[in-house]
């Protein structure tokens, strides 16, 4: 690939990246238990604040069981289908995160609990008193975001920092 094609793909990637960022509602949680005999996986309506995604999940899916027990998790957001150009090549992020859980009588509980309310309904005031809810920062580290076929990028970072240069199945 010529540097012209390198720069040219890295902008298409960044623009569909961004997309994907500002468009996705939810996070997809995959995790495996310390006996790493079971996988569990779930999916969480987020808001992303400065980089961090927040998550508000109860204790009763086994992926927030896991994550609560400090098992490795992997988080990916992927294009709606509804959306998609191409099925086969539907844009996704997955990646590796710092996960913290905020505490219920914090004030960035309050903030964050009223941002998710703002974002995805009334449902939050709700389920906001519901003791096996818990509330999860979640800070990237690192990851790869593919945006169609032959095109995927290592990211790093809360900004999802993208690699100058495709990854290559050479």
């Amino acid at each position: 690939m010529t540097q012209e094609n390198n720069q040219k793909s890295f902008k298409i990637a960044k623009r569909k990246q961004d997309k994907l960022l500002s468009q996705a509602k939810t996070i997809h949680i995959s995790s495996c238990n310390s006996e790493v005999s079971q996988i569990e996986w779930g999916v969480a309506p987020f808001v992303r604040e400065k980089g961090v995604f927040f998550i508000y999940v109860s204790e009763l899916g086994g992926h927030v069981r896991s994550i609560i027990d400090s098992n490795p998790v992997l988080f990916s957001i992927i294009e709606d289908e509804a959306s998609s150009q191409n099925i086969w090549a539907r844009i996704r992020l997955k990646f590796t995160a710092e996960i913290k859980e905020i505490k219920r009588d914090s004030k960035k509980f309050l903030i964050i609990g009223n941002k998710l309310a703002e974002r995805h309904g009334h449902v939050m005031h709700i389920i906001k008193e519901f003791k096996d809810f818990h509330l999860f920062s979640i800070t990237p580290l690192n990851g790869v975001l593919v945006t169609g076929f032959g095109s995927a990028y290592e990211v790093s970072g809360i900004d999802f920092k993208l690699s100058q240069k495709p990854l290559s199945n050479s």
